[in-house]
């Protein structure tokens, strides 16, 4: 019960110091998830890419980019090194139903998955507290005093695809 207690009361205090600094980009069809990060407010987006017919683009079916809110909010492609070392993601097409196996540049080691669900509707999902989850955003803290910042530890918040319930994972790097 302590250790239950101890994540719930981590939970809650993570969504309430996140939510109270970082604006949370607009809730569009197109959004999959947010990254965030200790260093400014600037979040970086995750959004399907859908066809005229409402499928993903099988080229490219996730859009990455910044919204840059210390500048106005302005949208901001990542810059080539973010792609490739940062907040990139690759993907595979697993079969015809539009579904496809993400890995994030940053952390090849965590499954993610892009499914639509139905025209113009498409989620991610991960492992969250080893509960299949809609991933909803993640924080990213790193300390960045040296010359290439060093993740401290990453948070992952989404929802159980069964029960729909909130989930949430505290990652430390070592």
């Amino acid at each position: 019960m302590i250790s239950f207690s101890y994540i719930s009361l981590a939970m809650i205090l993570s969504f309430v110091s996140h939510s109270q600094n970082y604006p949370v980009p607009p809730k569009t069809d197109e959004l999959l998830f947010y990254i965030q990060r200790n260093h400014n407010s600037n979040t970086i987006i995750y959004n399907a890419n859908f066809d005229s017919n409402g499928n993903l683009n099988k080229e490219e079916p996730i859009l990455v980019y910044w919204i840059r809110y210390e500048e106005n909010g302005q949208k901001m492609e990542l810059r080539t090194i973010e792609k490739w070392y940062a907040y990139g993601v690759d993907w595979v097409r697993v079969n015809d139903r539009n579904t496809y196996k993400l890995t994030m540049v940053a952390d090849k080691s965590r499954a993610f998955t892009l499914t639509q669900i139905e025209p113009f509707k498409a989620i991610v999902t991960t492992q969250i507290n080893n509960i299949n989850s809609e991933l909803e955003s993640m924080y990213i803290f790193a300390d960045n005093s040296k010359a290439w910042p060093t993740v401290e530890y990453i948070e992952f918040f989404g929802c159980s695809t069964k029960s729909k319930q909130k989930e949430y994972e505290k990652i430390i790097v070592d």
